[in-house]
């Protein structure tokens, strides 16, 4: 009997007329993207040297969370892709403990320790270093801005801060931790900081309130502020179950998928309406190739480059939104 991954009934009961044809049609999905998602990450390593939030970011965190659930995922590669992550840093360790030398500044070095922690890469010199830089780089406001303006994926202080609270949670030194004392009082004092920002500031873009709910349940902030967040996000998911980045523009599968992402971290559960609605709408977005593809709505700030993935110019805004939607799909189905 055909082997077959079982994703959320009710899913089903959603928008299918039989359970096997809507478990299969979920799964083909994942598989589709996995493979895009390991073509695209393979041959951006071979063209560039340094770590990318979308073509490393997303990739490892949705191949992990694939193999967490029984699906089949190129190791080689995956080793190759968490490899190249941490020898981006490596080499510049003894600069970036000085604030310098990362390249995409608190938007990548955040980023990078959500990768690392995908991965479930214990605590060593490269992610000290990194929670270091986060830690000189932090205003005195308790932000961490973005280098440049070029949404979705960077420029959102909101997306840094939540990734940074995050990161200075997984990696500081532990409670009990010896001749740790003055790092753990820096970075309880930096978490703090970081985590009054968010609950004084409105967020104004879907990214804004994907990463502010991500980073309010990630600082442990009271369940009222969390549930308004939560509220506040499912409130704009569009009738067609999608959610827009922007007011003016038509929803996508970046801001849907980072938008499930987020309700899922603050307790949303797959077979919720809301979130059924979203994956019948990535189900249907989805091109055979297995891509989703989002227009860019950023100026380029370097000399592009075709790494041969689907989308032309918005090739790398969609394989960041590729990333999202097969991580969002893998919610509906158990970790194995």
């Amino acid at each position: 009997m055909r082997r077959t991954i079982a994703c959320v009934v009710v899913l089903v009961m959603a928008f299918m007329a039989r359970a096997d044809d809507g478990q299969d049609a979920v799964r083909e999905a994942i598989m589709k993207g996995i493979a895009r998602l390991e073509k695209g990450s393979a041959s951006y390593i071979e063209n560039r040297q340094c770590f990318s939030c979308h073509h490393q970011a997303l990739s490892i965190a949705a191949l992990q969370s694939a193999k967490s659930r029984g699906f089949k995922v190129n190791d080689e590669n995956f080793k190759h892709q968490f490899e190249f992550t941490l020898e981006s840093f490596r080499p510049n360790l003894a600069k970036i403990v000085k604030g310098q030398s990362i390249p995409g500044g608190n938007t990548m070095s955040a980023y990078a320790l959500f990768t690392l922690e995908s991965a479930n890469h214990k605590p060593d010199e490269t992610t000290a270093a990194l929670v270091e830089y986060l830690l000189i780089k932090q205003k005195a406001d308790g932000s961490w801005p973005a280098l440049a303006n070029r949404p979705p994926t960077e420029g959102s202080i909101f997306t840094n801060n939540a990734n940074a609270l995050r990161a200075l949670m997984v990696y500081g030194p532990d409670q009990d931790a010896k001749d740790a004392d003055e790092l753990r009082t820096r970075i309880d004092t930096a978490f703090a900081k970081g985590r009054d920002w968010l609950l004084k500031n409105k967020p104004q873009t879907t990214e804004d309130k994907v990463f502010r709910l991500r980073g309010l349940v990630s600082a442990g902030a009271e369940r009222e502020a969390i549930d308004a967040a939560r509220d506040l996000l499912l409130k704009e998911q569009g009738k067609d179950g999608s959610w827009a980045q922007l007011p003016d523009r038509e929803g996508d599968a970046y801001a849907t998928g980072s938008a499930l992402m987020a309700l899922r971290q603050a307790g949303v559960k797959p077979d919720n309406d809301a979130y059924l609605g979203a994956v019948r709408y990535l189900l249907k977005t989805q091109r055979d190739d297995g891509a989703w593809i989002v227009e860019t709505r950023s100026r380029p700030v370097q000399t592009f480059f075709d790494n041969g993935d689907p989308g032309g110019k918005s090739q790398f805004i969609s394989f960041a939104t590729t990333g999202w939607a097969v991580l969002a799909l893998l919610e509906t189905c158990p970790i194995r």
